[in-house]
């Protein structure tokens, strides 16, 4: 049987209960780790999903963090200056993915925490684990403090490395050979094993 759920049963739900429904009907989205530096070069990493193309001409993308609590160590560093590495995982690392949001002290590399080998890849400003599908290098370009305390960033894409498992067609259409880890919600992942490429909808033929 269908059910409505109106305002006043949203707002008499259990917080994390509600948290964890509207998160997940934001739809199925790529769970990137995050890597930045501070100033001091130490390395920090981070749990993203809230990910979503801006502009292709420039190149941008947006990167939306929870409010500021004074723990935010990847928001702190990108909006000082540091690039913001966005790393998308095989879906066989998706324990990876989901524990580098472990919240460590400033000044702890989670990777290394959880004992990832990592390697430095030419062209890109922070090491990626092995594994790695591909990586957006983004330089950070103004942020958006929103009505709820969340900040909406944008940044302009630097780099894009490329792992082996990635493959790119002659249209910039990209395929994988084994699936990413992609969240819905804040706890839960899946994947996908089938895809389909479909052309631009042609409005002659509709009669317009």
């Amino acid at each position: 049987m269908p059910t409505l759920l109106d305002s006043t049963s949203l707002d008499s739900m259990e917080r994390q209960v509600r948290t964890t429904l509207i998160n997940s009907l934001s739809g199925v989205r790529t769970a990137f780790i995050g890597i930045t530096a501070d100033s001091n070069g130490r390395l920090n990493a981070s749990t993203l999903s809230n990910v979503t193309h801006v502009s292709a001409h420039p190149a941008q993308i947006s990167v939306l963090f929870r409010p500021d609590n004074g723990k935010r160590h990847t928001l702190n560093n990108f909006i000082n200056g540091s690039p913001l590495t966005l790393i998308c995982m095989p879906f066989n690392q998706v324990s990876v993915v989901h524990e580098v949001s472990m919240n460590a002290p400033e000044g702890t590399f989670e990777l290394d925490v959880l004992e990832v080998a990592t390697y430095h890849v030419e062209g890109c400003p922070h090491p990626l684990p092995k594994d790695y599908l591909y990586a957006i290098s983004l330089e950070f370009v103004e942020r958006f403090n929103l009505n709820n305390g969340c900040i909406y960033t944008i940044g302009q894409i630097k780099s894009i490395a490329i792992g082996a498992a990635l493959k790119v067609d002659e249209e910039g259409q990209i395929s994988f050979s084994t699936p990413p880890t992609l969240a819905i919600g804040l706890r839960q992942y899946t994947t996908t094993e089938t895809d389909i490429k479909l052309p631009y909808p042609n409005t002659a033929k509709y009669g317009f």
